[in-house]
């Protein structure tokens, strides 16, 4: 399956980008004609802008740090078209925090501390807003093919009233014993404290090897959108100019 550039939902659909369109624009605002200038200012290999292209992927990224060291607005690079606000302006209030998987650890035991969750670095994209959001990097490929190790979720918050989630949901779960959880939940029918955590890549009869129980969850996130930075270029950074 061809995996591209998008702002989806976790069941799929969602927002995708022609590449080559965007890697035009990214020239235009540089004032570059070529591949090999605009490849020289990326750091990447040449050949990188041509896969980028085949594969109609980015390394965002890559791409977003070079929009804010140009101040070019991502709204007219990925649409096409003005934003009202600068993406990186701290004062936007699309911007969300966003947990990656080496603040796991500290996420949990430092949650309650607003200097912390002030201090956890921020996303700002003009297709992903709402209240009470945040992303969650995934570790690992128990969710795969629907979550990719390395992948975002983006959950709104839903405290931790576990009477509220349903069946086949992915969520996120974070308890105080456990850590930080990204999957599907599956109630138990005879024990209500008991919450069933399914990976999707995991037969049927290891689904329930996983449990938490109502009083170790802290905090809960319903996963609404899910989105994709793609590697190839952090891959391949081991072949960047010195």
């Amino acid at each position: 399956m061809k995996r591209t550039p998008r702002i989806a939902t976790p069941e799929g659909g969602g927002l995708s980008f022609e590449v080559p369109a965007i890697l035009e624009r990214l020239k235009e605002h540089l004032h570059v004609r070529t591949n090999a200038e605009l490849s020289s200012i990326l750091e990447v290999k040449p050949n990188t802008i041509s896969t980028w292209k085949k594969r109609n992927t980015l390394d965002y990224p890559r791409i977003l740090a070079l929009c804010k060291t140009y101040s070019i607005d991502i709204h007219k690079l990925f649409f096409n078209r003005s934003g009202t606000n600068t993406p990186f302006d701290v004062k936007d209030k699309k911007g969300f925090n966003v947990v990656t998987r080496d603040s796991y650890f500290q996420y949990v035991s430092q949650l309650n501390q607003e200097s912390f969750i002030q201090s956890l670095p921020k996303f700002y994209f003009p297709f992903i807003s709402g209240k009470n959001i945040r992303a969650f990097q995934v570790m690992g490929a128990s969710m795969f093919p629907i979550l990719r190790d390395g992948d975002f979720v983006v959950g709104e918050y839903i405290d931790a009233d576990t009477e509220t989630l349903v069946n086949g949901k992915i969520y996120v779960l974070v308890s105080n014993i456990k850590g930080i959880y990204i999957c599907r939940i599956r109630k138990d029918p005879v024990k209500p404290e008991v919450i069933h955590l399914v990976r999707d890549n995991e037969t049927e009869n290891t689904l329930s090897e996983v449990k938490m129980t109502v009083n170790e969850i802290i905090e809960l996130w319903e996963v609404n959108s899910v989105f994709s930075l793609d590697l190839i270029g952090n891959a391949k950074r081991e072949n960047r100019p010195r």
